[in-house]
């Protein structure tokens, strides 16, 4: 402890806030990645699980249906947690089949940032509640799963920082993708996202026409290049200078988040 307090604040910032497991900082956000699928009746469900790498900040407890718009019918469910050894887990399960005849629509994060990975190709955009989206994209030579979820927590660290987005990339288990928050000086439009690259585990459920509609579809709205983007938008030093400082705050408070 004394050694602590006679280096420089900055320093002594700069190293804890290392320490926070990469919250703020430009190290992968989340620990474990996984993607299962299943096939039943004919449907595929893709499920996605990813362990959260944010400090001390804990999720709260919550689950949402993913209804479909017009016809009302369930399809899935995301879940946010937090384990009693303190982990931070997010899971999403989805029946993909059943998003084959939805809108196909250019689609942005709730601060109107690009989504990773899938940038300004047209996707499946589903809404579940509480502004949180899934983002479905599948072609014939890529696929897409990812999801945004508005954190009213962040909002006074948005109004701080304004528009911007912190989604460092992953690897982990084979699966790539990105993941982090993002920032607006509006209130309802700060969270977290995370979009994974899933064509290992549906390329040949594509290419062996199981999931043909939602192909088919999108490749003839997709752009000359059908590789997903990993051009990410990133905060300013000025930005990253403060989300590195309010996320260590809320990390030493052991803050629990709130929708």
């Amino acid at each position: 402890m004394y050694i602590i307090s006679k280096l420089p604040k900055a320093l002594v910032l700069g190293v804890l806030t290392l320490a926070l497991v990469s919250c703020g900082g430009s190290q992968p956000m989340v620990d474990n990645v996984s993607i299962s699928t299943d096939q039943i009746d004919g449907d595929i469900y893709v499920g996605l699980d990813a362990d959260l790498s944010i400090g001390n900040l804990s999720l709260p407890n919550a689950s949402f249906p993913i209804i479909l718009p017009k016809s009302g019918k369930e399809i899935g469910q995301l879940s946010l947690m937090t384990t009693l050894e303190g982990k931070n887990q997010l899971s999403v399960d989805v029946n993909v089949s059943e998003t084959a005849n939805l809108d196909l629509s250019s689609v942005a994060l709730p601060n109107g940032s690009k989504v990773p990975l899938i940038g300004d190709r047209p996707v499946i955009a589903v809404p579940i509640g509480k502004g949180a989206q899934v983002y479905i994209s599948l072609t014939q030579d890529s696929a897409a799963i990812g999801l945004s979820v508005p954190i009213s927590s962040f909002d006074a660290l948005g109004a701080k920082v304004g528009k911007t987005s912190l989604m460092p990339v992953f690897n982990t288990n084979g699966i790539v993708g990105a993941a982090g928050i993002f920032t607006s000086s509006s209130p309802g439009q700060n969270g977290f996202a995370l979009v994974a690259d899933v064509s290992g585990a549906l390329g040949n459920l594509v290419k062996s026409n199981v999931l043909e509609d939602h192909s088919s579809r999108m490749v003839e709205k997709q752009m000359a290049s059908d590789e997903l983007d990993f051009n990410l938008e990133a905060p300013t030093r000025s930005q990253k200078k403060v989300i590195d400082r309010e996320l260590y705050r809320m990390h030493r408070r052991d803050q629990q988040l709130e929708l």
